[in-house]
């Protein structure tokens, strides 16, 4: 996908803004602020992988929602023009069921003691991932799921229509959402985080309070994925919340360090993506290219932000650790 076209518009040698460029940010920044919310969390409870798992693993809530839905307008269960909604609606739904029958296998494998945790997180998800590209291919010819759009997104192409891209908006509550959740549970999530036993004795629940969280994280994902492709929704929810971790050691900073880090990478990101290939490709002798995949450059440049963090954060930075223990060496 490197030779995806750019949104710029080229006056001779000036690139001009368009209003591609602008919902490309906007949208994308909107998935990494609600990503990093429950990232953090995933992070600090050792699980960022799990958004890996539940990425893949809504692949056949997904088909089987859509395949479900071609049939019941077929049955005139809904007239054809509310159809798009409908189907929308409903490979939404299916993909959550995917995703948090997901959470519970591998919590129930992991808890059987048959395999280790990280297996079972493997186990389940690439066997679900595998019944739905099964489903996909055995039925590709009767319905018009688009693989390429289910595995990569489409954030390349979202504002080419007029009006405000219905995606930026569904990231928009999806952000509203969680915000709102982590507000009025933050207490409970951070007890739960950080110690379940005691959350247990107070009655908090911790079990239920990991299957919200996976029910948001699941939510954020199915969202996220069909937006900007698996890439970037799995690379949302774990580099930000890492980056933020050699920044701050408080929760409450750590979110909206995580949240500041996604933006930043998305607008950096998409900067690079469609000024850099053509200078560097050019430079370097190689076959002209003159931008390549958003998501892409918006993961590799979240990685960059991680590792720079990992050198001089001021909390867990490996060069400030150094510094301080010579400090205090000296003394």
């Amino acid at each position: 996908m490197i030779d995806a076209p750019s949104s710029l518009v080229l006056m001779g040698e000036m690139p001009v803004w368009s209003s591609i460029d602008t919902w490309i940010i906007l949208t994308s920044s909107l998935v990494a602020a609600a990503s990093a919310i429950p990232g953090c969390f995933l992070f600090l409870r050792k699980q960022s992988m799990i958004a890996d798992a539940l990425t893949h693993a809504a692949l056949p809530g997904v088909v089987i929602a859509f395949i479900l839905a071609g049939y019941l307008q077929a049955f005139g269960v809904f007239a054809g023009d509310s159809g798009w909604a409908f189907r929308q609606s409903m490979m939404f739904g299916g993909a959550m069921v995917a995703g948090l029958l997901t959470a519970y296998l591998i919590e129930w494998v992991a808890a059987s003691g048959w395999i280790r945790g990280d297996a079972a997180m493997g186990v389940v998800f690439t066997t679900l991932f595998a019944i739905g590209l099964i489903l996909l291919r055995q039925f590709a010819d009767k319905s018009d799921v688009d693989l390429e759009c289910v595995l990569y997104g489409q954030l390349d192409t979202i504002g080419l229509a007029r009006g405000v891209p219905p995606e930026a908006l569904t990231c928009a509550v999806i952000l509203v959402i969680n915000i709102v959740l982590v507000t009025v549970l933050f207490k409970e999530l951070l007890l739960t985080t950080f110690d379940p036993q005691l959350a247990g004795t107070l009655g908090l629940r911790p079990k239920w309070m990991h299957y919200g969280l996976m029910t948001v994280t699941t939510a954020t994902i199915v969202t996220a994925f069909e937006v900007v492709g698996s890439i970037l929704a799995i690379g949302m929810l774990v580099i930000p919340p890492s980056t933020a971790f050699f920044i701050s050691r408080r929760l409450r900073p750590m979110i909206l360090v995580s949240m500041g880090a996604g933006v930043s990478a998305c607008v950096l990101g998409h900067l690079a993506a469609i000024t850099l290939p053509g200078p560097i490709t050019q430079a370097l002798g190689l076959p002209q290219v003159e931008s390549v995949t958003t998501a892409g450059a918006i993961v590799i440049t979240a990685t960059l932000q991680m590792l720079v963090a990992m050198m001089i954060g001021p909390e867990r930075g490996i060069l400030v650790d150094r510094f301080r223990a010579a400090g205090q060496t000296a003394r």
